[in-house]
C-alpha cells in the first residue's frame, strides 16, 4: 500500500506489542487469556480482579473470538484498530470492566480469531455487521458504550449508522475518519480492506445527542513507546487533526481532547485518559445527566467548551 502520513499510523502502529513505562502503569500478574491489570497513577481502591470469559462463535459467515467481563445495564464493546488485537488494550480493560460489563473481540483472521475462508475484499460497514451478529450471539444487547481505535473508529462509525437504536454512548481514540488521506486498500487478517468503501459506510453516521468522547494524540505521528516516527508531513498532519476535532461535531454531546503526551496508540501512552473518557461517558449515561462542560481537563491540552 502506499503510506501516506498520519495514515500509516493506522497499519505501522500495531505492528509493535510496546513496552509500558512505569510511570504509567504497574503491570500485575496476568489472567490467562485475558488483558493486564494495570495500577493507575492516581491510588485506587482494591477490587477483586474481573473474570474474564472467552469464547469463538460463529456469527454472521465467520468465526470471531470475543471476551467479556463485569457486569451492570451498559455495556462498553471495545473495537481495536487495523492489524490490532485485545492485547493492545490489556492496559485499560480491566478497568473497564470493574466500571461497566466489557467485551472486546478479535476480527477474522487476527488473535484467536481464525482467518476468513476464502479470504475477500472487506471494509468497515461489513465489519460492523458481523460484530452486530457476533454481538447477538453472544446475548449482548445494548445499551452499549461503543469505543473505536485507528481503523476501528470507522468500523464505529459504520456500527452506529446502521444500529444507532442500541448505542448509549461513542469514544473515539485517534479514530480514522471517512475520507482520511488514505490509501484505498489495506491489509488485515489476510484480507484487504477498501478504505473507501468503509468512509461511505461511516459517513452518514450521527449520534444526536447521544454522549461522545473524541480523544486526539497531541503528537499524532510519533511514538512514545520506543516505535519508529511515522514521518507525516505537515498537512498530513494539519489534515489529520482537522477531521480529529471535526469529530466532535457528531453529537451534540460531545467533548473534545487532545491528549497530552500521547501519540497514535493513547491506550499505551496514556491508559489514565482512555479510562477516564470510559468512566466518565458510563457515568453520564447512568445519571441521565449531560456531559460536564470542559470535560477532562486533567488529562487533555485541548478540552472542547460547549
Amino acid at each position: 500500500m502506499r503510506a501516506i502520513g498520519v495514515a500509516a499510523v493506522a497499519l505501522l502502529a500495531f505492528a509493535l506489542v510496546p513496552p509500558v513505562s512505569s510511570a504509567l502503569a504497574v503491570l500485575s500478574s496476568p489472567v490467562p487469556s485475558s488483558p493486564v491489570a494495570p495500577v493507575a497513577r492516581a491510588a485506587v481502591v482494591p477490587v477483586a480482579a474481573p473474570v474474564w470469559h472467552a469464547q469463538v462463535l460463529r456469527a454472521g459467515g465467520v468465526r470471531q473470538w470475543i471476551e467479556c467481563a463485569g457486569s451492570g445495564p451498559v455495556t462498553i464493546v471495545v473495537i481495536p484498530g487495523l492489524h490490532a488485537t485485545h492485547t493492545m488494550w490489556r492496559l485499560v480493560l480491566p478497568a473497564f470492566a470493574r466500571t461497566a460489563r466489557t467485551c472486546i473481540y478479535d476480527r477474522p483472521g487476527l488473535g484467536p480469531s481464525p482467518a476468513r475462508s476464502p479470504h475477500r475484499t472487506v471494509d468497515a460497514g461489513l465489519n460492523a455487521n458481523e460484530l452486530k451478529a457476533l454481538l447477538d450471539a453472544a446475548h449482548i444487547g445494548g445499551p452499549l458504550v461503543v469505543v473505536g481505535h485507528s481503523y476501528g473508529g470507522l468500523i464505529a462509525r459504520a456500527f452506529v449508522a446502521r444500529y444507532r437504536s442500541r448505542v448509549a454512548g461513542l469514544v473515539l481514540v485517534e479514530g480514522v475518519a471517512p475520507y482520511d488521506r488514505l490509501s484505498q486498500y489495506w491489509a488485515e487478517g489476510g484480507d484487504r480492506v477498501d478504505t473507501w468503501k468503509s468512509s461511505a459506510a461511516a459517513l452518514p453516521m450521527h449520534l444526536g445527542s447521544i454522549p461522545l468522547v473524541v480523544l486526539s494524540a497531541q503528537d499524532p505521528d510519533r511514538s512514545y513507546w520506543g516505535g519508529p516516527a511515522y514521518g507525516g508531513t505537515a498537512a498530513d498532519i494539519a489534515d489529520w487533526r482537522a477531521h480529529q476535532r471535526a469529530a466532535a461535531s457528531l453529537s451534540t454531546q460531545s467533548t473534545f481532547v487532545v491528549v497530552r503526551h500521547s501519540a497514535h496508540v493513547i491506550e499505551h501512552d496514556r491508559p489514565d485518559a482512555v479510562i477516564a473518557s470510559v468512566r466518565l461517558l458510563v457515568h453520564a449515561i447512568r445519571t441521565h445527566t449531560r456531559l460536564p462542560r470542559c470535560a477532562l481537563t486533567a488529562y487533555g491540552a485541548q478540552p472542547l467548551c460547549a
